[in-house]
Parts: C-alpha cells; structure tokens; sequence
C-alpha cells in the first residue's frame, strides 16, 4: 500500500471527514474509490456550479471553453458524456 501526502484547506478536511462520517466510510476510502472510478472510466469529471464560478478567473473562460466544445462535437471530434 501506497501514501499519497497532499495539502488540503482545514475547512475542505474538516468538511470532507464530516462527509465521511455521515456515510460511513474513512476519508482515504473515498479518495480510493475516487481514483478506481477515474483508472476504470479513463475520465476525469467537474461540477462547476455557476454561482461559484461567478467569483472565479476561470469563469471570464467558461462561454469560450463552451462553444468550444460545442463546436468539437459538431465536428464529430468529441462525443457528449452525460
């Protein structure tokens, strides 16, 4: 077994071990469970919630990457996973 030594806010840990709590499983049982799903779908998946990104540099970047996207899939290059 390997370790993976990271930096997290105090606020996302303590968040994220409360998480773990309310349904039963260790902090490290979700970042394992986490990374089988990314090794098995080969995808890497974000929720971006619109309110946040409002206060984010990369929000100014959102309508590019979106039409973007838009056109990649109407070139048949890229595929829409839902």
């Amino acid at each position: 077994m390997a370790t993976i030594t990271t930096r997290i806010d105090d606020e996302i840990k303590q968040d994220l071990t409360k998480f773990s709590n309310e349904i039963g499983i260790s902090v490290g049982s979700l970042f394992n469970a986490r990374a089988r799903n990314l090794l098995r779908t080969k995808e890497v998946t974000f929720k971006l919630d619109e309110d946040f990104l409002e206060d984010q540099e990369m929000y100014a970047n959102a309508e590019f990457l979106k039409e973007q996207g838009v056109r990649s899939i109407a070139s048949g290059r890229s595929s829409l996973v839902i």
